[in-house]
């Protein structure tokens, strides 16, 4: 059945492709219309003449038209229809579709700004242009909007705040194109009589757009890459409800389509980009870093769609604004709440629900809330039962030593919360309070028996979590100059208990202990931070940004094993303090540079540290640009791998310090180009990364017997490189949507501990394709598909081991290892599907109800291998499955 399913997919994704044809400007219309309901006649003009058209089917219903065309040209035959009746007009917009409104609301803003072109004379030349963008349902405001003139290579973009300024307008009669990813483009035609200081502009949803329409001919995509960036992916939650997800809307799985993202790995919703390590990544959450990005043992990011309003990716060679990773930073935006009116919503799945509100303050502000909880059913017990279900004989020979059978009763919960006050005391100034708060609990423990004589226990349990909030200030001095002052706090915690016990029935009938070992870890992190960036604008060529940033860091971690001995116990604090300056220097029309350099001074190491960061584009012609980028960066909170084969490697936030654990370093090159038309668009973009001072902590070379004070020795430093190259095809408008990706990389280290040459670092991966495509064959109705392939990633396999009899007549059993990533698991593949439809019918509330297929074909893809030593069984491995075939059912519903 699942078969069938799949190729009556990709079947109707292949006729959409057919379907794709070109309107010819010959077309005349034939027909004889007398008391013909108008609704009838618009379907006609659409099927039969091939005019889009969008429309209130209830506003046109009361409406009949009589009139006889004999072979009349389809736009002169459709203009009759509003000769006589003149209190509908309609208007073309950006993508050709014509939209049928009342006469009065034709698409007007509050500055003026009209929906026609001015036909008298320009009465100023080379203006500035300065406003703000907000939802027109909601008065949220858009971040990161794009605002253009039509026909010139003249733009920019909005602020965190959606406050805009746009040099050199050649006159005041000029076209604007405003755009924002989720909503429809406004095209507004200035005047003589608007204010260019003071524009107001307000965009409205699509998907507001698409309940009210009988045919939407162009969609826009889920993603987009800005124009003149390198490196940056923005999507909005609004769209990421188009895609399959696994349980629910998630904002990493997204992402994680793209390529330069590895999206091979369920188990994690960590970024790992570009060949980096999602330590290396920046979060930020309106502001402030959030540390830990996962929600049930890596299978959820921790943020709810519906508290995000917006977000972009810097894969890498990202500008001076922001430090303190090697890789990437991620900027989320969240939600501000209703300024307009109450909402309320929420979703309700298999695995969890969440719930959001939204009150208004009368235009001077909003509260927003919004809340998540997972909750024990069968899906649930699936992702947490894979241990149980996998926990069974793995590949690797060895006659019958691999026989070893895990039981495991697993119990988890997770829970988030997202909470923003913001507040406009005047025009000019908005102060907002943001509150965020995430946490698990996971039960993990397990009993196993390898023969009738041999048993015993694990006991596994782990609590994690993030909490943070950030107090911002953002005030519009005058269309030139803009700053924002935000102080904040993060705390990130990790909390395990693991107990392993063995009992063996000796020849008499009665039970023995063959070992018992127990061990604790505890990881807590404070970061305490102030900021403070500025835009100034020099002039239509210079935007200068500068700011500083000072963050106060306190870590602690202990590991002790049996409650007594502590193999570490580290309490680390240190003080960064950074400055910044760049000039985004627009030349002409097609060539922008943004040179810019980071100051930071670190008091652990007493050093300062220089970082050098430049990007440059330039538009060949209308469809090809080219774009480059390089910079230098340091990391100065690192997350360590602390390696253990037996019971799975686990990582650790530690300070870097002046000797064992160095400040790493990472220099980025990045090229590439673009070729770009109304509807396609494909990119590449090659890199390299060198990585220096990287750090491992391993006991795998520590004698069996040593002194508490030196195991700190067992840090060991490193080095690294990332290249690659990604390629992107993709298809921005259209009922059927999406893009291809593939990226071809390699990720290497070089720790002299394990010798010589360098190995494949653990997220290394040489290939991996992306295929997503997202079809609305009608309104209200929404199919989706997305199709991963990716070469295995490295691991290090055992190579024997062996019993230590300790002085108190106990045993110890040791695992003895190969060369570090010395194997791979096998290759990755997975495909996903998703129908959704709106519940448009039901008036009183916004509604949809999604179904969603999760590994279709239930590929078996490996998770990673546990080992074990039994006296009688040899080493026993263990393999842990990712999830086979899982389907979810998800209802989403808001009064707004």
């Amino acid at each position: 059945m699942m078969r069938r399913l799949v190729w009556a997919f990709l079947f109707a994704a292949a006729v959409a492709f057919q379907g794709w044809s070109q309107e010819s400007d010959s077309i005349t219309v034939r027909e004889n219309y007398f008391g013909t309901p108008l609704l009838k006649v618009l379907k006609d003009f659409e099927t039969k003449y091939g005019i889009p058209l969008k429309y209130d089917s209830a506003l046109v219903a009361v409406y009949k038209y009589d009139y006889l065309y004999t072979g009349t040209p389809r736009r002169q035959a459709f203009d009759i229809i509003f000769r006589d009746h003149k209190d509908l007009s309609y208007y073309v917009d950006e993508a050709g579709i014509y939209c049928i409104v009342l006469t009065k609301n034709l698409p007007k803003n509050r500055t003026g700004l009209e929906n026609k072109r001015y036909e008298g004379k320009a009465l100023k030349r080379n203006l500035t242009l300065t406003g703000r963008i907000k939802d027109q349902t909601n008065g949220e405001a858009l971040p990161f909007a794009s605002v253009y003139v039509e026909g010139y290579g003249i733009g920019t973009t909005t602020n965190t705040d959606g406050y805009f300024t746009l040099y050199n307008v050649p006159s005041d009669t000029e076209v604007l194109v405003f755009k924002y990813l989720g909503y429809e483009t406004q095209y507004f035609y200035l005047s003589p009589d608007v204010n260019p200081e003071n524009l107001f502009v307000e965009l409205q949803p699509a998907s507001n757009i698409l309940d009210e329409v009988i045919v939407v001919k162009e969609r826009e995509d889920v993603l987009k890459i800005p124009e003149f960036s390198i490196g940056i992916i923005q999507t909005t939650t609004a769209k990421i409800a188009d895609l399959p997800a696994l349980g629910e809307k998630d904002l990493f799985r997204t992402f994680q389509l793209m390529p330069g993202i590895s999206g091979s790995n369920e188990s994690s919703a960590g970024m790992y980009v570009r060949g980096g390590t999602p330590d290396q990544n920046l979060v930020l959450y309106d502001g402030f870093t959030i540390y830990h990005q996962e929600h049930l043992m890596g299978v959820f990011s921790a943020f709810n769609t519906n508290a995000v309003k917006d977000v972009q990716l810097h894969k890498g060679g990202f500008d001076a604004k922001h430090g303190g990773r090697l890789s990437s930073v991620m900027e989320i935006v969240g939600k501000t709440g209703n300024d307009k009116e109450f909402n309320l919503g929420g979703d309700a799945g298999f695995l969890g629900f969440n719930a959001f509100m939204e009150i208004p303050f009368r235009e001077k502000g909003s509260f927003f809330i919004a809340g998540r909880r997972s909750f024990q059913s069968f899906m649930y017990d699936k992702f947490t039962g894979v241990y149980s279900e996998n926990g069974q004989s793995g590949g690797g020979g060895g006659g019958g030593r691999f026989n070893m059978r895990n039981q495991q009763k697993p119990a988890s919960y997770f829970y988030d919360l997202n909470a923003k006050l913001t507040y406009n005391p005047g025009k000019r100034d908005i102060l907002s309070l943001s509150f965020f708060n995430g946490e698990d609990d996971l039960d993990n423990s397990r009993s196993s028996f390898g023969s009738s004589f041999t048993g015993g226990s694990i006991t596994d349990q782990t609590s994690w979590g993030n909490i943070g909030a950030s107090l911002k200030w953002s005030r519009n001095w005058d269309n030139r100059f803009y700053s924002n002052l935000l102080v904040s706090f993060s705390n990130y915690y990790s909390l395990r208990d693991r107990q392993n016990s063995t009992t063996t029935e000796g020849q008499g009938g009665g039970a023995g202990i063959l070992f018992d070992m127990n061990t604790n870890e505890n990881n807590t992190l404070w970061d305490y931070s102030l900021k403070m960036d500025n835009e100034f604008k020099l002039n239509g060529m210079n935007k200068l940004e500068f700011g500083l940033a000072y963050s106060d860091y306190q870590i602690r971690y202990r590991y002790s094993r049996n409650d007594t001995a502590d193999i570490l116990n580290m309490h680390n604090a240190g003080r960064l303090l950074s400055v910044y300056a760049q000039d985004r220097w627009t030349l002409n029309s097609r060539l922008t540079l943004l040179p810019g350099l980071r100051l930071s001074f670190y008091d652990v190491t007493s050093r300062f540290y220089a970082e050098p960061r430049f990007q440059a584009f330039y538009k060949l012609n209308d469809r090809i640009s080219l774009k480059a980028s390089g910079g230098s960066y340091y990391q100065f909170v690192n997350r360590i791998v602390r390696e253990d084969v037996s019971a799975g490697s686990r990582d650790i936030w530690l300070l870097s310090d002046k000797e064992g654990i160095p400040v790493s370093s990472s220099l980025h090159w990045v090229a590439g180009g673009s070729y770009e038309t109304k509807d396609y668009l494909f990119d590449v973009e090659g890199y390299y990364k060198k990585l220096n001072h990287l750090s491992e902590y391993t006991l795998r070379f520590a004698p069996s017997f040593i002194d508490q004070a030196e195991y700190q020795q067992f840090f060991y430093k490193g080095e690294g490189y990332s290249r690659g190259i990604d390629f992107l095809l993709q298809k921005k408008y259209g009922k059927l949507t999406g893009w291809i990706g593939y990226t071809l990389a390699e990720t290497r280290y070089h720790f002299p501990v394990y010798g010589d040459g360098y190995f494949a670092a653990n997220q290394d991966v040489t290939h991996e394709f992306k295929i997503v495509a997202t079809y609305k064959p009608v309104r209200d109705f929404t199919l989706s598909a997305t199709w991963i392939y990716a070469t295995g990633k490295p691991f290090t396999e055992p190579i024997g081991a062996y019993t230590l009899n300790t002085p108190n007549n106990g045993n110890m059993n040791f695992i003895v290892v190969g060369e570090k990533n010395n194997a791979r698991y096998p290759d990755y593949h997975r495909l996903d599907l998703l129908a959704k439809y709106d519940l448009s019918f039901i008036k009183a509330f916004k509604s949809s109800l999604s179904l969603s297929l999760f590994n279709v074909y239930d590929r078996a893809n490996v998770w990673y291998k546990e080992y074990a030593y039994d006296t009688s069984l040899g080493v026993t491995e263990t393999n842990i499955n990712l999830l086979g075939f899982t389907p979810n059912i998800t209802l989403s519903i808001q009064l707004k």
